[in-house]
């Protein structure tokens, strides 16, 4: 009798690691079939370093360029920016670096890559907002001289966003 309540915890261990790999999975396919039917979006990019940084190899234009070539092969409208300053719910992939300070010789960098589609709120009367359905992202270190990693590297993101629409549409 006492063999048989030695398994119990060890049952319910394992019970509870499999369910928390069932929700995880299926926070990964909540994100991906927000991706289906989309038919156009915006891009977006900001980059966020410190004041003491003057000088970075890249820019807001041409890291949006770097994400828009690798969305290329997609059957979607790429809304250019003109379009997009007019409305704020036009969906959206916002792509956010961030560069710290350098230390020690190293400049510690993190990169999200968001989509953001119009959602509505049915416990709020259905008012209509800017939601984060998909996201992906990254840190990493890099020296000065190898700071257009971070572009590229960033830009990548949007390799994974690629797959996943296209794995739902």
């Amino acid at each position: 009798m006492g063999i048989r309540y030695q398994f119990i915890p060890l049952t319910l261990f394992i019970l509870l690691l499999f369910s928390a790999q069932t929700v995880a999975q299926n926070e990964v396919l909540r994100e991906r079939n927000s991706l289906y039917g989309i038919q156009e979006f915006g891009v977006s990019v900001n980059i966020e370093r410190p004041l003491t940084l003057n000088s970075v190899p890249f820019d807001v234009d041409s890291v949006r360029q770097l994400i828009v070539n690798k969305l290329n092969a997609l059957p979607v409208r790429i809304i250019g920016e003109r379009d997009l300053k007019r409305s704020d719910q036009f969906p959206l992939l916002h792509l956010h670096i961030n560069i710290m300070n350098d230390v020690g010789g190293f400049h510690p960098f993190s990169a999200e890559l968001k989509f953001y589609q119009p959602v509505k709120l049915p416990l709020n009367n259905d008012i209509q907002t800017m939601g984060s359905t998909w996201s992906d992202s990254f840190i990493g270190v890099v020296t000065p001289d190898l700071m257009n990693f971070i572009a590229a590297k960033s830009a990548g993101l949007a390799e994974n966003f690629r797959s996943d629409y296209e794995s739902v549409n």
